[in-house]
């Protein structure tokens, strides 16, 4: 045997076959893996890593995050912990004190549906901020509610918009865009950060990535970050990235990417379109109406809502890429494996979220990649009675999905929730809501199951090469207790990307090795 760059040892290896980890020996030469064996081998020049006997699996793979607007994110002020009225508005005053004069305050991360009384914010919660513009996301980015200051530089004529401008019981706008509202009118205007400061978003994002155990990623965003912000890096990025062009205007712009420096670790894989909103915004189309809405079956968004979702679909495949649609509903899920049906298999057609699906719809689910996100599922089990009535137990039903065959990958959304695989994989393999408790924990998955999606299938769905077989890229992680026996307690101890350590830290020793 000659010489390597490491040999990983006294480890228990998961290679994203077999239905638990084996006691093996992983030797890794220029980057791959070179070879996974139960035999004993000592080492020739090289780097060993002793585990200690701790399990190691591939590198975790997130199927769907916004990168560049998490990392933006990052340096906003966070309201995901908010739970109250008086806590919302102390929130906004400190934040006002802390920002120079002229600088639009940008919040992100609240959602009513977590609050007592389930109530909207309206326009008078920003009162503490005076003239500075503010917009807060709530945590979907479907929605954002904004201030005086705001509303007196948005277009309020338009008429594409005008049904998503929320108004109070007296008629007036309270401060509440929802979907088109929010997308057309309010984010055009507000300021972007400065490219330094995105440029050390990316960052900051990347290492969040790396220390969650996260070696790959499918990235969806627009165009133009694309060619600022991410081809930069792209022989330095680090993380494998599978990107989707979120602009999605007819007739569709994808010749532009021949002629970009794309890399074996960052490339343009598919494009995006929206077919509805979500639950927690009541803007998820649904085959009946809400449940708490009578006179509401939710909104076609976009391409679905003029029919041109055919034709975009067609470009799309024309063009080579993978067609990539977000639905939530079940009308728009339903639409979706329609429009797809026909999509060739090695284009990857991708539905992202599903999170709510009809009986009927399973039978032909077969073979069609699912992007789905058990933690949305989590966190969406508050409302979802509400919402949806008896229809609640089609939230996401991950077990009756795989058994009708469909191929599952897993994604976290972020920054619409944070980018937390052990979270994902416990809501996966559990079947519990955002506070430990069961909700129709019949449709749990088994921990093979959700680590195969979290992983090698999440991989395949996005593009890439993940296993830890002879040949592989040698990213993986290692844990600090058994994922397969104990999610619950279970964390990501280091990162290893292309057999380099990249996060957390494991001493290696020098050996010298032979059979």
């Amino acid at each position: 045997m000659g010489a390597m760059d490491m040999k990983v040892t006294n480890a228990r290896i998961w290679d994203g076959e077999g239905d638990a980890p084996q006691s093996r020996d992983l030797l890794v030469r220029d980057g791959c893996v070179q070879e996974a064996t139960s035999r004993p081998l000592s080492a020739a020049a090289g780097q060993i890593l002793d585990v200690g006997g701790r399990v190691v699996t591939p590198g975790l793979v997130d199927a769907h995050i916004h990168l560049l607007l998490a990392g933006e994110s990052l340096m906003h002020l966070d309201l995901s912990a908010i739970t109250s009225r008086d806590s919302f508005e102390e929130a906004i005053e400190k934040a006002h004190d802390s920002l120079p004069d002229g600088r639009w305050l940008i919040a992100t991360g609240w959602n009513h549906t977590q609050w007592d009384g389930q109530c909207l914010p309206d326009r008078t919660w920003l009162r503490a901020a005076g003239d500075r513009p503010v917009a807060c996301w709530r945590c979907d980015w479907h929605s954002v509610l904004v201030n005086d200051a705001v509303l007196q530089l948005v277009d309020m004529t338009s008429l594409s918009a005008q049904q998503h401008i929320m108004r109070d019981g007296h008629g007036d706008v309270s401060g509440v865009m929802v979907e088109s509202a929010a997308w057309e009118l309010v984010n055009p205007i507000i300021p972007p950060l400065p490219a330094a400061a995105r440029d050390e978003a990316m960052s900051l994002a990347i290492d969040v990535m790396l220390q969650h155990g996260v070696t790959a990623a499918r990235c969806m965003e627009y165009r133009k970050d694309i060619e600022s912000h991410f081809l930069p890096r792209a022989c330095s990025i680090g993380p494998r990235l599978s990107l989707v062009q979120l602009d999605r205007t007819l007739p569709l712009e994808t010749a532009w990417r021949h002629e970009a420096a794309w890399t074996d670790r960052m490339f343009l894989s598919g494009c995006k379109a929206f077919y509805d909103g979500t639950l927690g915004s009541r803007t998820a189309r649904l085959r009946k109406p809400y449940a708490d809405d009578p006179t509401s079956h939710g909104v076609w968004l976009e391409l679905a809502l003029n029919d041109q979702d055919e034709a975009w679909c067609t470009a799309v495949v024309e063009s080579g890429l993978s067609p990539v649609i977000h639905a939530i509903g079940d009308a728009a899920v339903g639409r979706a494996l329609h429009v797809l049906r026909d999509v060739p298999d090695e284009l990857r057609p991708t539905i992202e979220h599903a999170e709510v699906v009809a009986p009927e719809d399973l039978a032909v689910m077969r073979g069609m990649r699912m992007s789905v996100q058990p933690t949305h599922r989590a966190e969406d089990a508050a409302m979802a009675p509400a919402r949806l009535g008896d229809r609640a137990k089609y939230v996401l039903p991950l077990r009756a999905m795989q058994d009708a065959g469909a191929r599952l990958s897993f994604g976290t959304d972020w920054p619409i929730v944070p980018i937390d695989p052990l979270a994902t994989l416990r809501a996966a393999i559990l079947g519990t809501d955002a506070r430990g408790q069961p909700f129709f924990d019949e449709q749990r998955l088994s921990p093979v199951e959700a680590m195969r999606a979290s992983t090698v299938d999440a991989a395949e769905a996005c593009g890439f090469e993940s296993g830890l077989q002879r040949g592989q890229p040698a990213d993986f992680v290692v844990w600090t207790g058994d994922p397969f026996t104990d999610i619950s307690t279970a964390s990501v101890q280091a990162t290893f990307i292309d057999g380099k350590q990249v996060s957390g830290h494991i001493p290696t020793s020098q050996g010298a090795c032979h059979e």
